[in-house]
């Protein structure tokens, strides 16, 4: 019977220690991962800004502002967002590929008014980045663009910018 409950509590053991390894290795790659986030095509700290929603900040001291940007590893670009001094939403996407720095590309895509929309090759010639600026307030919508395979769709209706806002508000002050 002794013989029987050491085989237990040592199996019990063994499971434990097992359980805990499974556990503490899950927590590596989930920590390891959020650093390949934070880090993604970029020379400078991110934070989390909503980690649910995996949405990064960062604060830049030249403009007095903070920007937002969220990394989409699957198909390899990240964007960002700020605010305008009017609360509405500015946003570019950079897509990593390698490019000719300072080049554009000229996509068959056109805004409203027939003026073509534009790649443009970042000064390390590591992303192509095409900017957009939206009118209004309103950040409750989903951008999508295909501009010739390169594509991005971002819900921002999951975006909190209440901090931009308050930046936008702070930097009134007289």
């Amino acid at each position: 019977m002794r013989k029987l409950i050491k085989i237990i509590a040592v199996s019990a053991l063994v499971i434990a220690i097992g359980f805990a390894a499974l556990i503490g290795y899950d927590q590596y790659s989930r920590f390891k991962y959020d650093q390949k986030l934070l880090t993604y095509n970029s020379s400078h700290e991110w934070e989390w800004h909503d980690k649910y929603d995996r949405v990064q900040i960062r604060y830049i001291p030249e403009a007095a502002r903070s920007v937002l940007r969220k990394v989409n590893l699957q198909d390899e670009y990240v964007i960002y967002a700020y605010k305008n001094d009017d609360y509405s939403l500015s946003a570019m996407v950079a897509f990593k590929v390698d490019c000719q720095p300072g080049n554009e590309i000229v996509t068959s895509q056109q805004y409203a008014d027939g003026e073509p929309k534009k790649l443009v090759c970042s000064e390390d010639g590591d992303s192509l980045r095409y900017s957009v600026k939206w009118s209004g307030e309103d950040t409750d919508f989903t951008w999508e663009e295909n501009l010739d395979g390169f594509r991005v769709r971002e819900n921002f209706s999951n975006w909190n910018f209440d901090k931009l806002d308050q930046e936008v508000t702070l930097s009134k002050a007289k």
